[in-house]
């Protein structure tokens, strides 16, 4: 019989250190648990406190802060610098999503407040995190060349639909995934060669706030606006 060589099951990213804004939010802490299964060293960057991961979960550093604050997300990726080495993998993650910010019948309506700081966040604070990604990378050695030198910026299909009662998010993610992605694809395999930019733009999440709006519109407005798209 014919032995085939072992598959790896971790698909290379065991012992990889993978940087994830925003990974104790839904979608983030299913990300971080897939990482960690891969064998990967996961560093989580994010605001909140409350975390699904116990405090001594192996490989895994929670740091806090925001990430639109250039020296305080310059001073977090030292931290985890330090902890894991450099960032090969990064998931710019972190946002404001529709399931906490306000919404308005009409963009007449809307607090120019709110879109500054929509896009403080969800573009300015991607922009940032992936430009200390790439500050990292610029250090590390050609030969032998790093596996897994990764950006994925994290977009939304209200980025190519859009948003009537929440334009800013809808603006702000198509300027993510389509803008700053174009971008950076002819610029990170500059910076490094054989480092790659991808972008994930999820649909609807189903939060707490999703059912009860489900609940409150009826079946008709849950498929126009989740399932239709």
């Amino acid at each position: 019989m014919t032995s085939l060589p072992p598959f790896d099951v971790s698909l290379g990213l065991s012992n990889t250190h993978v940087l994830i804004t925003g990974g104790l939010g839904l979608i983030g802490r299913v990300v971080v648990s897939a990482f960690l299964a891969a064998g990967s060293n996961v560093t989580i960057i994010d605001l909140a406190t409350s975390s699904p991961f116990a405090a001594d979960t192996p490989k895994l550093l929670v740091l806090h802060g925001s990430i639109s604050d250039g020296p305080v997300l310059d001073t977090l990726f030292t931290q985890a610098e330090e902890k894991y080495g450099p960032v090969h993998c990064c998931v710019a993650l972190a946002s404001l999503d529709l399931s906490v910010l306000p919404q308005t019948e009409s963009l007449a309506d809307a607090d120019p407040e709110v879109w500054r700081r929509v896009f403080d966040i969800n573009l300015n604070g991607t922009f940032l995190t992936a430009q200390r990604w790439l500050r990292g990378i610029r250090s590390l050695p050609a030969t032998p060349a790093p596996r897994n030198i990764s950006l994925i910026l994290i977009g939304s299909e209200a980025g190519s639909f859009g948003v009537r009662t929440m334009p800013a998010y809808a603006a702000a993610k198509s300027a993510v995934q389509v803008g700053l992605l174009k971008s950076l694809a002819g610029d990170v395999p500059r910076v490094l060669k054989g480092a790659r930019v991808n972008c994930v733009a999820p649909g609807a999440v189903n939060t707490a706030r999703l059912a009860e709006e489900s609940r409150e519109y009826g079946e008709e407005w849950r498929w126009r606006e989740v399932e239709a798209t």
